[in-house]
């Protein structure tokens, strides 16, 4: 890994990764409604296979989103 970031696709293991930062949608329900949000990050895109994956640490990203989103919704 360069940087700490996957050279080598997990499923084809032949393919380099190439990293974009791409914008995703989602939504996650609350207590009281479904949270819609936004996010920007890194996605890694294989090169051979097209197989995607996200850096280890965007699951605090997305938390980050619908908190505060769930905040403004309150």
């Amino acid at each position: 890994m360069a940087n700490g970031k996957q050279e080598t696709c997990d499923f084809c293991r032949k393919g380099p990764i190439t990293w974009r930062a791409e914008e995703m949608a989602f939504r996650q329900s609350s207590d009281r409604c479904y949270v819609h949000c936004r996010v920007e990050l890194l996605v890694g895109t294989c090169d051979n296979c097209g197989s995607k994956i996200l850096e280890p640490e965007s699951d605090r990203i997305f938390e980050a989103a619908f908190r505060l989103q769930h905040e403004k919704s309150s």
